[in-house]
């Protein structure tokens, strides 16, 4: 066999690294870096730890969402929408979620974002 050919043969068995995000266009990345931020409350007030998901969604650089649950949350979602860099705030207003811990809403969020 031909040099030629031994390469054309070893090209196809190559192994090759495939990255569709590299080459997706560049609103497919922007979709790619968007954050869901899930926002702790208590009694109607934002607890300001939870904040700490927004900086960190912040340094990603894509658009930046809040999610807040829970019984007289008008307030809270009022506060969730003047911090920086978030675009839209999904509000719940449900009295089910005061019992809930963080970590079992956030599962929950996720598992309805999966349906």
């Amino acid at each position: 066999m031909s040099l030629a050919g031994r390469r054309a043969l070893s090209a196809l068995f190559r192994p090759r690294l495939h990255a569709p995000a590299l080459s997706a266009s560049p609103a497919a990345l922007r979709r790619l870096l968007s954050a869901l931020a899930v926002l702790e409350q208590k009694d109607g007030k934002l607890n300001v730890g939870s904040l700490s998901a927004v900086t960190a969604a912040q340094k990603l650089g894509g658009t930046i969402h809040a999610f807040v649950a829970g019984s007289s949350i008008k307030s809270v979602a009022e506060e969730a929408a003047k911090v920086e860099g978030v675009e839209k705030i999904i509000a719940v207003e449900n009295g089910a979620y005061d019992k809930v811990g963080l970590l079992i809403l956030a599962f929950s969020v996720v598992e309805a974002s999966w349906a």
